[in-house]
């Protein structure tokens, strides 16, 4: 029997055995196998072994301890959960026997959840669910789910959005109380407009440009020609004028963060009676707006900008296949339905466009055009076809309108001490070594670290653009600009005036849809307080961020009910060709690049499925310039390649390819 001292002396030992050990804190990541990572705050990873990785899920913070492997590399060991951000998600409904789970819609959330007896809600085989967690696998050792609603079936009419939706937190139904916001602001309107004063531009022969079902209609357009280029004149409908600070309309704006677009249905920022009624510059009524007046030079510059409030009545609703038709001299009735007094305006709108154009391609950036398709449905609401979109000159026209009024504004905002701006930083801080090492190599550019600044980028961009001078203007053998454009950072909202070095621009802000984004809402505020000389309210970081994660749930849902919809489409003509045209091979264009293989969007219909190598040890990646090597076969973005379907599942958005040698 151990005596006081050797009990003492063993206690000692083992606390110093305990403290020896390395202990951290971390953030769990899940992967594509059953195994992960945890990261810790002075960006050290470790690895977690699949046992140890079915106690946590991903984005779990917990406490670990470092152990060594018989391999004699390190893993961390769970000691404690410290939180777990887990909750709420979205899934299908699987039943397998006896045994009911949901099979999660999500990227890293990758294996079955088993549902209790009494947590299932009713949900059936196949059903599409919203659910929660009902037990963390810490310390259980089984993740479990309670189903809270059953959202339909994969072919229910609008399941995809609906679906959608409810996994990003989308807002349906305005409440009862904003709809009697709104419809007070309505009988208010009078008195809204004309507290403030307002320049009575109703005279002039403003004219809108957009789809042909559209009714949110925020900006409206007027130019004419002048001695020394354009006087082009940009009204952008004013809902500021009406929706104040912390009302009720102006929290659920905020909470939205913009209209949402979908293929079956949309929902909007504001209630449909202000955004599609009140606020719209619909043809023949009188509107309160904030007119924008743009000194334009012959050859595109913009000299000299003025704001002001204002009331304004659109003479004329066109749509961009209208516009288009007439800008290329086509005849027929849609060119007959546009007025002859609104005629000669399109002609002198788009000579001012196309100098704004050729200005910005010569001292800044324009983005090259890449393919749309656009989906039509059928009366079950799932795709009928799958059609290729041109952006017309009609589209091009009002884009180079938007980009000068609100190039025009960021600068006038960078002038204040308060401001909103899109703030982009360019080459993304890992990236840059590669990016130097690349330019230096195919440029043999003497001082390539100034790819890091707006006007090396300009310069830079612009070199690549004019073609190799080794091989007289030809492309490079690289698609540099392809490359480079997927090392940039993310725009992100910011107060101060800082680059936009995607679009080559010293500052940059959105003014011209205060109906459908909430940031140009914002805006609208902050200049019309500078023009009034009225105190200004900084905008919150919290405030940016909020927006930021509106606008990003909206994107994201209009974009994966999008690719629901057209994967469905897609395995439909897979299942015919399987039986008529057995190995089909389809033509597509390499569009992302990563260590795991690529994605190859088809020509015919746009939609983007993946080429899994990471399993193939023949295969080589080179980060710097974004090129799989199999042999003496190299694949690179904006490569046109032969693939196969491979498999198709619609309710998780996924296409997988086989590359066809």
């Amino acid at each position: 029997m151990l005596n006081l001292d050797a009990l003492s002396q063993l206690k000692s030992l083992k606390q110093e055995i305990h403290e020896s050990v390395p202990r951290h804190e971390g953030k769990v990541r899940a992967t594509g196998g059953r195994y992960g990572f945890v990261n810790t705050d002075d960006n050290q990873q470790f690895f977690l072994n699949p046992d140890e990785m079915d106690k946590v899920l991903s984005g779990d913070v917990i406490a670990f301890r470092v152990e060594e492997t018989k391999e004699g590399k390190s893993q961390a060991i769970i000691e404690k959960l410290i939180s777990t951000a887990q909750d709420e998600f979205v899934g299908q409904y699987i039943v397998k026997g006896k045994g009911h789970f949901i099979s999660p819609d999500h990227p890293t959330f990758n294996r079955w959840v088993f549902v209790p007896p009494a947590q299932r809600n009713n949900a059936k085989d196949g059903d599409l669910v919203a659910c929660k967690i009902s037990q963390h696998p810490y310390p259980h050792g089984k993740v479990q789910a309670q189903v809270l609603e059953v959202v339909g079936q994969t072919s229910d009419r609008q399941i995809e959005s609906s679906m959608m939706i409810r996994k990003w937190d989308i807002a349906g139904e305005f409440s009862e109380h904003c709809e009697n916001e709104a419809q007070a602001l309505l009988s208010v309107m009078d008195a809204a407009t004309t507290t403030e004063a307002r320049s009575d531009l109703t005279s002039t022969t403003w004219l809108t440009i957009d789809s042909a079902m559209s009714r949110d209609l925020d900006d409206a357009l007027y130019c004419e020609k002048t001695t020394a280029g354009w006087l082009l004149k940009v009204a952008i409908a004013d809902p500021s004028c009406a929706i104040k600070p912390g009302s009720e309309l102006d929290k659920e704006a905020l909470r939205r963060g913009t209209s949402t677009y979908f293929a079956d249905n949309m929902i909007p920022m504001l209630p449909s009676s202000l955004s599609e009624g009140a606020f719209s510059l619909l043809p023949q009524q009188v509107r309160p707006a904030m007119a924008c007046y743009l000194t334009v030079s012959d050859d595109g510059e913009i000299t000299d900008y003025r704001i002001e409030n204002a009331l304004i009545e659109s003479k004329a609703k066109l749509s961009y296949v209208q516009v288009a038709a007439f800008l290329e001299g086509a005849e027929g009735d849609l060119v007959d339905q546009i007025s002859d007094t609104v005629k000669p305006v399109l002609g002198v709108l788009n000579d001012c466009a196309l100098a704004l154009n050729g200005y910005r391609r010569k001292k800044n950036l324009v983005l090259n055009d890449r393919p749309e398709f656009r989906a039509t449905l059928n009366e079950a609401g799932k795709v009928e076809q799958i059609i290729s979109l041109e952006r017309n000159q009609a589209h091009k026209l009002v884009e180079e309108c938007m980009v000068a009024v609100n190039r025009s504004v960021a600068n006038f905002l960078a002038e204040k001490e308060h401001g909103l701006f899109i703030q982009h930083a360019g080459i993304r801080s890992e990236r840059q070594g590669e990016a130097r090492a690349l330019i230096k190599e195919q440029l043999k550019v003497e001082n390539p670290e100034k790819v890091t600044t707006l006007e090396g980028f300009v310069e830079i961009q612009q070199l690549i653009a004019a073609g190799n001078p080794d091989a007289d203007g030809a492309p490079f053998e690289l698609p540099l600009q392809a490359i480079l454009a997927r090392q940039l950072e993310r725009s992100k909202y910011g107060t101060e005036a800082k680059p936009h070095v995607g679009m080559g621009l010293p500052a940059y802000t959105t003014f011209t849809s205060p109906i459908r984004k909430y940031n140009d809402l914002l805006v609208h505020r902050l200049v019309k307080s500078y023009l009034a000389n009225a105190p200004i309210t900084p905008i919150s970081e919290d405030v940016l961020a909020q927006v930021g994660k509106g606008q990003n749930n909206s994107r994201m849902a209009a974009w994966q009910s999008d690719q629901w919809l057209k994967a469905e489409w897609l395995q439909r003509q897979y299942a015919v060709e399987k039986k008529e045209q057995p190995g089909l091979q389809r033509s597509g264009q390499i569009v992302q690049v990563n260590s795991g293989g690529f994605t190859v969007r088809l020509d015919d219909c746009g939609i983007e499925g993946q080429v899994d190598v990471r399993r193939n040890k023949e295969w080589k990646f080179d980060t710097k310039t974004m090129t799989h090597k199999k042999g003496e076969t190299t694949y690179r973005l904006e490569q046109e390649v032969k693939v196969s379907i491979a498999s198709v599942v619609p309710v998780l958005r996924e296409v997988k390819f086989t590359l066809c040698e």
